[in-house]
């Protein structure tokens, strides 16, 4: 834990000098255009000095849940989010700072959850300990063994960006500003939604890891059902909203009307494969927590690199315009997703039921 924390902060150092200088390239990269641009890059700078609270926040949290002290877990989170909330409409409009207020808001809030973190980890209640940097004993080992279980994690959020960097590329030539917020109304939509979905990885992850090591494989394949039972269940649930109230996750984060009548017909491609975004999150899920790496990483970059990527390019010019864009997530998800399950069911699932052993 005490090296994962200083690779954290050397990271988070890192991150923050580079993204401050490199922040006005980086936003036209991701899609802002010269309007917006006065917008994001105060923001984004802003921003940018807050990652090392952030990153301790998110990076550390883990670690209090390993421990099993769940709800304190769910403290971080809380605290930065009640606070973001409650602080968004003091700096933006009651001190008149905008778009800079709520940044500086957000940041306040990472700082808030990082010594809510911190004091935990320094605390009695914790078995596990922070050291000071000069009683940890930094082995080489240890540290690529850090590095290789997180480069799966790392791999699909890099491979996020890139799909997001493909999309809002996309759009501001087949498209306009118009569809790029739109995209991002989407997208907003969809990290709310895949919450569940994420929580029921996360939390069965250690099940799954346990049981693995233990040699219990009826233990593997229950937690695996459960997984794919729970995730089907509710991203069908959660389509199904969708289609039917699709107005109402829209205005959440706009109300605009020109936006609006893009957003309904969009919003009912992007998530008409959601369902299968649950056999991928279970495929992955069981690949990383039985410390398969190479096939969390393969899939997570078959879904949005190989597929994900050249159909964005692909379908807006073959006659589907703007709204080819929006129809590769679904199309990956389907392709993506069943190919990722039915890989895991053959060298996990019944590899298991077969050998009675893991």
């Amino acid at each position: 834990m005490n090296i994962s924390f200083y690779m954290l902060i050397l990271t988070a150092i890192v991150l923050t000098i580079v993204g401050i200088l490199v922040s006005e390239p980086l936003l036209y990269i991701f899609g802002a255009s010269d309007t917006t641009i006065q917008y994001a890059l105060p923001y984004m700078r802003i921003y940018f000095v807050g990652t090392l609270f952030s990153m301790i926040a998110l990076g550390m949290n883990p670690f209090i849940n390993a421990q099993g002290f769940a709800s304190t877990g769910m403290m971080t989170i809380f605290i930065g989010a009640i606070a973001n909330i409650i602080l968004d409409p003091i700096f933006i409009f009651g001190l008149d700072m905008g778009v800079q207020g709520a940044a500086i808001a957000t940041v306040i809030s990472q700082i808030l959850s990082a010594i809510f973190v911190l004091r935990f980890l320094t605390g009695k209640s914790s078995e596990l300990k922070l050291k000071h940097f000069k009683n940890v004993e930094f082995r080489g080992k240890e540290i690529q063994d850090v590095i290789s279980l997180g480069s799966s994690s790392f791999v699909m959020q890099c491979t996020n960006s890139l799909v997001q960097i493909a999309c809002n590329s996309m759009l501001s030539q087949v498209g306009s500003d118009l569809y790029i917020s739109c995209m991002t109304v989407i997208n907003s939509v969809r990290q709310i939604l895949e919450v569940p979905v994420l929580t029921i990885g996360d939390g069965s992850s250690p099940i799954l890891s346990y049981n693995y090591g233990a040699g219990i494989g009826k233990g593997v394949k229950k937690a695996i059902r459960i997984i794919t039972f729970a995730g089907v269940v509710y991203t069908l649930v959660a389509w199904m909203f969708i289609i039917l109230f699709p107005q109402f996750f829209i205005h959440i984060f706009n109300s605009e009307p020109d936006l609006l009548q893009i957003a309904v017909p969009a919003i009912h491609v992007y998530f008409f494969a959601f369902v299968f975004q649950a056999f991928q999150y279970c495929g992955q899920t069981v690949f990383k927590s039985l410390n398969k790496k190479k096939q969390a990483i393969f899939f997570s970059l078959l879904r949005k690199v190989v597929i994900v990527v050249p159909l964005t390019f692909i379908l807006p010019h073959t006659g589907f315009g703007a709204m080819g864009v929006f129809m590769a997530e679904p199309i990956s998800n389907f392709v993506g997703g069943s190919i990722c399950f039915m890989t895991m069911l053959a060298t996990v699932y019944f590899k298991i039921g077969v050998q009675n052993k893991v």
